[in-house]
């Protein structure tokens, strides 16, 4: 699942999807976690489509699953790809 992906508002299917999401990349080196992002971010703009807004959320919403630092690095590469 890519971060754009996420669901927005949370119910039962989209917590499901974010906790799937979350055992997708709980695994994952900060170096993957980093590729992934800038990834998803390269993809988004080149189609014109990149929500900055949107991004964090998802970011947001994964948060309780992530380490601090985790969380705190995501958001620190969102902003210097913005």
């Amino acid at each position: 699942m890519k971060l754009s992906e996420m669901p927005r508002k949370e119910n039962n299917s989209q917590k499901k999807n974010i906790t799937e999401a979350y055992e997708e990349m709980k695994n994952c080196s900060a170096d993957e976690l980093r590729a992934r992002l800038i990834k998803e971010i390269q993809g988004q703009k080149s189609k014109g489509v990149f929500d900055y807004d949107a991004l964090v959320s998802s970011i947001e919403k994964i948060k309780d699953y992530l380490s601090k630092e985790t969380y705190e690095n995501m958001l620190r590469i969102v902003e210097s790809l913005k």
